[in-house]
């Protein structure tokens, strides 16, 4: 009797003790270009409007958007109607209470090219601040010596903010609604 409650104590202990393990977090299914090899978001979407009109919406969307759109505004091409930007995210360090702070921030290169009845966004050049550039899709590779289970959190937190750029610009890039004064 004294060996079998031995034995569902230990039993018990060693259960908890694998419960409280982490796992491991799965790598985030970003899209990859295939001749770059680099992160790269690109959609072509169907709009209504001409090149000159869909390019103001993208325009007065990056304005709205950006916190500093003078900063993060390159160029604004009227002739070919492209507007190049240079947009950041944060990443977070998650410690182990929950709570997370400020890690760094990653930059990316943001294109909207206008055409009758369509527009095409490239998000792409993920890079983490550093003296150098610091590609991050080098936190996929699980065969580097730096690579730690929280690039894949960090991967997360970079494509959740990119998800969130895409459908603000989609529904920035609607034509507006005219309202009709009726009184």
């Amino acid at each position: 009797m004294k060996r079998s409650i031995l034995f569902l104590l230990l039993l018990a202990v060693a259960v908890m003790g694998y419960a409280q393990k982490k796992t491991t977090p799965e790598a985030p299914d970003m899209p990859i270009d295939d001749d770059t090899q680099l992160i790269t978001y690109q959609e072509v979407i169907q709009e209504n409007g001409t090149q000159k009109e869909l390019y103001d919406r993208a325009v007065k969307w990056a304005k709205s958007f950006y916190h500093n759109p003078t900063e993060v505004i390159r160029s604004q091409d009227t002739k070919n109607f492209v507007l190049t930007m240079r947009g950041s995210v944060r990443i977070y360090s998650h410690l182990k209470d929950g709570s997370k702070i400020t890690k760094n921030v990653v930059y990316y290169n943001f294109t909207i090219q206008c055409r009758e009845g369509r527009y095409r966004y490239t998000i792409t050049d993920f890079n983490e601040k550093a003296t150098a550039a610091s590609p991050i899709e080098k936190w996929l590779d699980t065969e580097n010596p730096k690579w730690d289970p929280e690039c894949y959190i960090n991967l997360q937190e970079v494509d959740e903010q990119i998800q969130a750029l895409i459908s603000s610009l989609v529904d920035g890039m609607q034509p507006a609604v005219e309202k009709e004064d009726e009184w």
